[in-house]
C-alpha cells in the first residue's frame, strides 16, 4: 500500500522554493569547477552494488550528472532529471558518445506528481535531493517515488542528517527544517527515515555517508538508505 497522497505545499513554502532556485543554479556553476563533479558520488559507488544487474534507472535531482554518466557505462538506461534541467543537459551532450544513448534528460520538478507511469523503473536514485521539502512534500514525494518504482525495484537516496553542523541554524520553518543561508534544508536521522520507507525492505540505513566535499572538512554522517519495495500482492 503506497502512503497517502499529501496536499500540495504551501503557498509560503513555495515562495521559499522559488527563492531557491537561483541558489541552485549558482551552486551548480560553483561545483562544475570542482575535480570531484565529473566523478561518481561515493554513495553512488555503494548503491549499484545494490542494483539488479540491468535495467532502468530514474536520477532524482542529478545536477551535473556524474551519478547519472557512472550508471550508463554500467548499462543502465537511465532516466536523469533536474529542476533546472538545461546544465544537466549541457554535461550529458559531452559525455562519450557511447554512454549517450543511455541517458535521458528531463526536467522534472519534485514539487509535482513523477510526470511517469506506475512501475516504471528498476531502480529510483536519489543523491542529495530529497531533503529541500518540508514534511508533507517529503511524504507525498516518497508516495510518487513507491508509485514509479517496480515491486521488488530498488529506492536509493542519500540526504542530510541531525548532526550536520547546519543543524538548528537559520530560521526554523518546522521540526528538523531550516532556512540556512540561501536553502531550505530539511535533516533526517534513521528513527525519521523509518516512518517514511515503511514499504520497503530495508538493505542498508545509516548515518555514515560522506561525500567527496564533506569529506574535505571532517563531516562523515549522512544518511544512506537504499532498500527494496515490497510487493502489494
Amino acid at each position: 500500500m503506497l502512503l497517502p497522497g499529501i496536499r500540495r505545499a504551501s503557498s509560503t513554502f513555495c515562495d521559499i522554493l522559488e527563492h531557491m532556485n537561483d541558489a541552485w543554479a549558482n551552486l551548480h556553476e560553483r561545483y562544475k569547477k570542482q575535480d570531484w563533479s565529473v566523478r561518481p558520488s561515493i554513495f553512488a559507488e555503494t548503491a549499484i552494488t545494490y542494483f539488479p544487474t540491468k535495467g532502468k534507472i530514474l536520477d532524482l535531482g542529478a545536477g551535473l550528472g556524474q551519478d547519472t554518466r557512472f550508471f550508463a557505462e554500467h548499462g543502465y538506461k537511465v532516466v536523469s532529471t533536474d529542476l533546472k534541467a538545461a546544465t544537466l543537459q549541457e554535461r550529458v551532450v559531452a559525455f562519450p558518445e557511447d554512454v549517450q544513448p543511455f541517458i535521458t534528460v528531463q526536467q522534472v520538478d519534485l514539487r509535482d506528481a513523477l510526470p511517469f507511469k506506475d512501475a516504471s523503473f528498476e531502480v529510483v536514485y536519489a543523491h542529495l535531493s530529497l531533503h529541500y521539502f518540508d514534511y508533507a512534500t517529503t511524504v507525498r514525494l516518497i508516495g510518487e517515488i513507491q508509485r514509479v518504482l517496480k515491486p521488488g525495484g530498488v529506492f536509493a537516496f542519500f540526504v542530510n542528517s541531525v548532526n550536520d553542523p547546519d543543524y538548528g541554524t537559520g530560521r526554523k520553518i518546522e521540526d528538523d527544517y531550516y532556512y540556512v543561508n540561501d536553502k531550505a534544508k530539511r535533516f533526517f536521522s534513521v528513527d525519521t527515515v523509518r516512518p517514511l520507507i515503511q514499504n520497503f525492505d530495508v538493505k542498508l540505513l545509516d548515518e555514515l555517508g560522506e561525500t567527496y566535499k564533506d569529506r574535505a572538512i571532517g563531516v562523515h554522517n549522512l544518511i544512506r538508505f537504499i532498500g527494496t519495495l515490497a510487493s502489494t500482492k
